[in-house]
């Protein structure tokens, strides 16, 4: 069978080729394994190939090496709009690693060497295998798509990470916590607390928290509503999360002083989300609670995830309510069985003292310097 005049179709589109890719190298790897189909006809073949190579260099535009910003600049632009994880995730690789290399950097000119150094900044394993998988997502496209012929990441894999326990609080320190929400609430009626009720007794994250609305939360139902989960701007389901009762408590307690300080329960329930951490530090520092930056900014979700599945064992129900697109593989893999049930138990029966809270003071205005400027 002969072959060669299917070959001559597609020699004839080498200048195209040419002008488009730097190196020739890939498309005489392809059109050698073709040859080889047929023994008879790879000498010529090879012979055609390398002659018309040969006279279409001289003329051939040479693609110039490609920057490493322009790289990333390039994969952004295949995602959607609406893609704004994926987008933010790539564009926190690119700051990182053009901040030490150069946005003008030839991504043929970095070495696996100049990679492995930038990342080893990184003392947490988690965060150094999240960026290299954002890098190593950029440099594959660039080499399927033709624009670079290797990957600068060689033959750097992502590193093992042992099991470690999950970040969270034992029911005695949140219990201590919520009392001085309840000794000092401060001028913004509540805020404090509310924060607190949504990340320990909800397991609401803490970008998700900062924008929660006094409209999501039923609590005739029990039931919040959770409308961007994950930051997600549209096209995902609001993610629903079923109140226990102490959450419910919690919650009804800040907002009957809300309305008692002359508020609405309508709009922002967080008003300013910087404060939490002014909070923190000026009324838990003194006493020896305050969390700082124990493991992740998320502990109050951890220790919601640990002591929810613990106390009532239905991992289906903790997923569901915490938002695991994958089932109950993550619960499982991290927080069942970190502590005892009657630990759990415990957690959950931490509710609002009887005791009246300290008169409510004028709300201020929402903006955050004058919000400063008044005592906590």
């Amino acid at each position: 069978m002969k072959r060669i005049p299917s070959f001559r179709k597609s020699i004839v589109k080498v200048d195209a080729l040419l002008a488009k890719y730097a190196s020739s190298a890939s498309l005489l790897d392809a059109l050698h394994a073709m040859a080889i189909l047929d023994d008879a006809e790879a000498p010529t073949l090879t012979e055609l190939v390398l002659s018309h190579l040969r006279s279409a260099r001289g003329h051939a535009r040479v693609r110039p090496p490609l920057a490493l910003g322009e790289l990333f600049d390039l994969r952004v632009a295949r995602y959607a709009p609406s893609q704004t994880r994926s987008i933010s995730a790539l564009q926190c690789a690119r700051r990182f690693l053009c901040s030490r290399l150069g946005e003008d950097r030839a991504v043929e000119t970095i070495s696996e060497e100049e990679i492995a150094r930038a990342l080893d900044g990184f003392d947490d394993p988690q965060s150094w295998n999240s960026v290299f998988r954002r890098l190593r997502l950029a440099f594959n496209w660039a080499v399927q798509a033709g624009l670079v012929e290797r990957s600068p990441l060689g033959r750097l894999a992502p590193r093992r990470i042992d099991w470690r326990e999950p970040a969270h609080f034992l029911p005695d320190r949140v219990e201590r916590i919520f009392r001085a929400a309840e000794a000092h609430p401060g001028p913004l009626a509540g805020a404090v607390g509310m924060q607190l009720a949504l990340g320990f007794f909800a397991g609401v994250r803490t970008a998700e928290i900062a924008r929660a609305r006094w409209e999501d939360i039923d609590l005739d139902g029990a039931l919040l509503r959770v409308p961007r989960p994950k930051g997600f701007t549209s096209g995902h389901k609001p993610r629903l999360v079923e109140l226990e009762p102490c959450a419910v408590a919690w919650m009804l307690r800040w907002r009957d002083w809300l309305v008692a300080a002359g508020g609405r329960a309508v709009g922002p329930v967080v008003l300013n989300p910087r404060r939490f951490a002014l909070w923190k530090a000026r009324r838990l520092a003194p006493a020896g609670d305050s969390w700082g930056n124990d493991a992740a900014h998320n502990v109050m979700r951890h220790t919601y995830a640990t002591m929810h599945v613990a106390a009532f064992r239905d991992a289906a129900a903790t997923a569901l309510n915490l938002g695991h697109a994958g089932g109950t593989e993550l619960l499982e893999r991290h927080y069942r069985g970190v502590v005892p049930k009657a630990v759990a138990d415990a957690y959950w029966r931490i509710l609002p003292s009887a005791a009246p809270l300290p008169p409510p003071e004028p709300l201020p205005g929402r903006g955050f310097r004058s919000d400063l400027k008044r005592p906590l």
